[in-house]
């Protein structure tokens, strides 16, 4: 897949989870306002919207998923066969991100500015964390 197409598709996944949790959280406030006018028999102040969304900080949230989406579907564009697939690595980006940033040999390049051109490379395994399920090679052992 091209690079820009696993970009959008990975940016829709990130918006897709973002949707998820901002329909959650509208549920949370009918649920609150079903409650409020079974309760109160005269007509009582109901939750407001404002009580279960925070529009700035919900709106950061959102273009964060938008983005860590977008870059995750970039790095993985070759990796990713098909919409669904690059759609799924943008919706776990945030995860994904992360538990890719936990490897030993980002974790080595970071540390040290050269350790990772004199490192020899190694295939990924099991061990590494990778989220991917790359499995080791037919007689390898995982490294733990």
């Amino acid at each position: 897949m091209d690079w820009p197409t696993a970009m959008v598709c990975g940016a829709i996944g990130g918006c897709l989870i973002e949707a998820i949790v901002f329909y959650g959280r509208v549920s949370e406030w009918r649920t609150a306002r079903h409650e409020a006018r079974a309760r109160a028999k005269r007509r009582k102040r109901l939750p407001s919207l404002r009580e279960h969304v925070d529009l700035p900080a919900d709106s950061l949230v959102a273009l964060t998923r938008l983005a860590l989406g977008g870059i995750a579907g970039g790095l993985f564009h070759s990796q990713v066969i098909g919409m669904m697939a690059a759609v799924a690595v943008g919706a776990s980006a945030p995860a994904l991100l992360q538990q890719l940033g936990a490897t030993r040999q980002v974790q080595e390049a970071l540390q040290e500015p050269g350790a990772a051109e004199s490192a020899a490379p190694r295939p990924a395994s099991i061990g590494d964390g990778l989220v991917l399920g790359v499995a080791p090679a037919p007689g390898e052992v995982p490294a733990e």
